[in-house]
């Protein structure tokens, strides 16, 4: 098994990987992105393609691509190991995958394949429920693609299906598929007379579903639950198909419904996604940031669309994300709009994408005055909306977007006539007071992630101390410090248990790990993960730039370290009647005193 995994490692490229999911960009020998695993701003995620492993120097996370595969689609070790065996062109036979008890997670996807297959074989035997999804434009190629199905009228086919396949209902209820009924009496279908959309997870999986009435009975659309499997705030329907295309072109289409996303790719606009009966979150901006550089928003046209697209152009906004709005013609949406005009029509819109600042501000303008000529309304509605529009422009993150929002409302002041400088500087002057109060009250500060290997440490022990034994252990990866610090290794009080088992292990390498022009190969020699995990790191790490006169001071660090919690535990036993304590004291405290000493003149 061991050498299996071995095979499959070697043949995949990390980098390509993980860019599958990550925006990397080269730094140095290494490349680095935002975490996947973790929310941040400033990129601290590092991928090194001469050892294939990854490390976070913000959370920790750390691995070769197993780890990575496992952790971001949340595969088991036997998935992950198909999925890579796979990719890396590798025949694998079931008896050689490791063997698994499955868990519920396993039980519930089992399901949601079985109840997919159900509803598309459904469809094959429903000429109205083809009949209509031709009207909306479908082709068959589409409805292959997106996997829609049909759930037929009445209330336990898939329940019947479900027990002749032998799964119990009571996995299926909780995987959203049937509803218990209300006397207790047992089960019935969820989806009934409907149209299915499955909706899946990134690694292609179905994980819950949508489904459409054929009429226009109300409720239109149903949606699973959340479950195990499935939480809308983190899922976007169609990402399992757009990824790709998103990464190409470093920008995605949201829009609302499954329909407006389905015509979009069925037009060539495969970088599109939508969101799923919820507004964007916080979630889906940070997964979007990872991959994109900017987003466009194109939700339907009338007040509930409009308001859809600024909640959210603000979520992106407040992750850093550029983020413009695609107008449509008043009265359609992304399904109605390409099956009257075609994707020419939609691309045009595209092209006229206006900022979410701008969109904001003009809508603002546009409600206030309805028809009417802005300039010409009455004060006390030129007034409203410049308090509004200072109101927007405060939620901003982009010193220039305000900037242009002030400059859009400075017409509609009374100083403008007199002096059109005058009244934009008032205007800046009150947006700032504004930002200065809502700054009033105090935010936690997060401090930037540094790149050193995070792990567990320690309570009592000055941070100080944790990084001089991280650098030492560096310092051996270098010739020139490497000599300064090697023989010295079995003689430090080590604070972090890893790090002498690391030191440990170093000291017994055939020879010393600067030897080692393959990185991979060094990694090798060390058989627990814990241990990879801390070498990869320090072998990614890039600063501080390592010296002979930096691995010194972080060995004196450590002496001196040693010798005060000497000294500390000798005073704590001393008492007057114990001369042989005493002069042990006394004999440290001078000691320290002397390499104190030493180092101040080696120094000078």
């Amino acid at each position: 098994m061991r050498d299996l995994r071995e095979a499959i490692r070697e043949r995949i490229d990390l980098v390509e990987l993980v860019s599958d999911y990550v925006r990397l960009e080269r730094a140095g020998r290494n490349f680095k992105g935002l975490c996947p695993f973790h929310t941040e701003k400033t990129p601290s995620f590092h991928v090194s393609p001469a050892l294939n492993r990854f490390h976070c120097f913000g959370c920790g996370a750390s691995g070769d691509a197993f780890a990575f595969l496992m952790r971001i689609e949340g595969l088991s070790f036997r998935e992950a190991m198909r999925r890579l065996a796979e990719r890396a062109g590798l025949e694998l036979h079931e008896e050689t995958l490791p063997q698994e008890a499955p868990n519920t997670l396993e039980r519930l996807r089992r399901l949601m394949y079985a109840a997919n297959f159900f509803y598309r074989q459904c469809l094959r035997r429903a000429p109205h429920a083809q009949h209509y999804l031709a009207q909306r434009g479908l082709t068959p190629e589409t409805i292959q693609a997106f996997e829609l199905g049909y759930a037929p009228d009445g209330w336990n086919h898939l329940l019947r299906f479900l027990q002749r396949h032998n799964f119990t209902l009571e996995d299926a209820e909780q995987a959203g598929l049937l509803k218990a009924r209300d006397d207790g009496s047992g089960y019935y279908d969820r989806f009934r007379n409907r149209i299915t959309f499955p909706i899946h997870d990134a690694s292609g999986r179905v994980v819950a579903f949508g489904a459409r009435t054929l009429s226009d009975e109300e409720p239109k659309y149903l949606n699973s639950p959340e479950t195990p499997l499935f939480e809308k705030r983190t899922t976007l329907y169609g990402w399992h198909l757009a990824r790709g295309a998103i990464l190409r072109q470093k920008a995605t289409l949201i829009v609302e419904g499954y329909l407006d996303l389905i015509m979009l790719h069925q037009h060539g606009f495969t970088h599109s996604v939508a969101t799923l009966g919820t507004a964007l979150t916080e979630d889906h901006a940070t997964r979007l940031k990872r991959l994109v550089e900017r987003v466009y928003l194109m939700f339907d046209s009338d007040t509930a669309g409009v308001r859809a697209a600024l909640r959210a152009g603000e979520v992106l906004a407040q992750a850093g994300i550029p983020a413009l709005v695609v107008r449509l013609p008043e009265g359609d949406d992304p399904d109605s709009l390409l099956r009257a005009q075609g994707a020419a029509a939609l691309q045009r819109a595209l092209e006229h994408a206006v900022p979410l600042a701008q969109f904001g501000i003009e809508q603002i303008v546009r409600e206030q005055a309805g028809g009417r000529n802005p300039l010409e309304l009455e004060p006390a509605l030129k007034a409203q909306i410049v308090e509004r529009g200072l109101d927007w422009a405060q939620g901003l993150p982009s010193e220039l977007d305000q900037l242009a929002c002030l400059e859009r409302l400075a017409p509609l002041t009374p100083a403008y006539l007199t002096s059109p400088q005058a009244a934009l500087q008032t205007l800046q002057r009150e947006l700032q007071r504004r930002l200065r109060s809502r700054r009033r009250a105090p935010a936690p500060i997060v401090p930037l992630p540094a790149e050193t290997p995070a792990l567990p440490e320690p309570s009592g022990v000055p941070k100080a101390v944790l990084q001089a034994e991280r650098e030492v252990l560096r310092a051996t990866l270098h010739p020139e410090s490497a000599a300064r610090v090697f023989d010295q290794l079995p003689e430090i009080e080590w604070q972090v248990p890893l790090h002498a088992q690391l030191a440990t292990a170093l000291l017994a390498l055939p020879k010393p790990p600067y030897h080692y022009e393959d990185p991979a190969e060094l990694l090798r020699y060390l058989a627990d993960e814990p241990l990879q995990a801390i070498l990869s790191a320090l072998m990614m790490q890039e600063t501080p730039p390592m010296s002979p006169a930096w691995a010194e001071g972080c060995l004196q660090r450590l002496h001196e370290y040693a010798l005060r919690r000497k000294r500390a535990q000798l005073a704590a036993q001393i008492d007057s009647q114990n001369a042989e304590k005493l002069q042990e004291y006394w004999r440290v405290r001078v000691e320290s005193i002397e390499r104190t000493e030493g180092s101040r003149w080696s120094s000078g």
